[in-house]
């Protein structure tokens, strides 16, 4: 019996031991998991903040674009931006300097104060406007393609982000379920450790590894004879 004990006692032991490994790998897992997902999360968020501006630009200028080519929108928002690049520094500039070239050069034929010349100052303001709508147009497509790699980029982000978290998430979940089978194992091996110890103990051998001697009383001669019977 004390011999049974004994091995039951180890195999507990062994177990408990084997048990507690396998429980720590699947905590230690878990934080693991949290802790790369919360990383992250952090730099997804860096990520984000760092884009939005210049995505909400793009959307800014994608909407003006729309309204000014009649396309829906705010249109009075986008004529007043319009206005208001009109009355820049780099616009007026730029217009003041063509107008006096145009009047230096009918000045310099005689020309300053005909109809010629009034008519000349006119279509060279029509004419600026014109091309310099078509800058502004350029200018707000630059802005939204500027807005649309800030967007791929941020998608790009959130897909890496997505598959980050996937993989921490399925690593620590492989390491619950084989520490749980893990576990399970070690249970059903105790199981049988104790049934064999206790087999031992009986005289009987166990199932597992039919090598027990049975000792019983021959009718015929009232003796003791052994045997294995091969099975518990």
């Amino acid at each position: 019996m004390p011999l049974a004990a004994a091995v039951v006692g180890a195999a507990v032991i062994g177990g408990a031991a084997s048990i507690s490994a396998s429980n720590k790998a699947s905590k230690t897992a878990q934080q693991t998991a949290a802790a790369n997902n919360a990383l992250q999360t952090q730099i997804y968020n860096s990520n984000k903040e760092t884009l939005q501006p210049y995505v909400n630009t793009g959307n800014k200028a994608t909407q003006s674009i729309e309204a000014l080519l009649g396309l829906g929108g705010d249109t009075t928002a986008a004529n007043a931006a319009f206005d208001a690049y009109k009355g820049s520094t780099e616009y007026t500039s730029r217009f003041n300097e063509g107008q006096r070239a145009v009047t230096a050069a009918l000045g310099g034929k005689g020309l300053l104060d005909s109809g010629a010349a009034q008519k000349a100052i006119l279509k060279y303001g029509q004419t600026f406007a014109s091309n310099e709508f078509g800058n502004y147009m350029g200018n707000l497509q630059t802005q939204q393609q500027t807005g649309l790699g800030a967007a791929s980029a941020l998608a790009g982000n959130g897909q890496n982000y997505a598959n980050s978290v996937s993989a921490n998430n399925n690593a620590a979940s492989n390491t619950v379920a084989n520490a749980a089978l893990s576990n399970a194992s070690t249970v059903n091996g105790v199981l049988g450790s104790a049934l064999s110890a206790y087999g031992l103990s009986q005289g009987v051998g166990s199932s597992y590894g039919k090598g027990g001697v049975v000792q019983r009383l021959n009718p015929a001669s009232n003796a003791l004879i052994a045997s294995n019977p091969g099975i518990f």
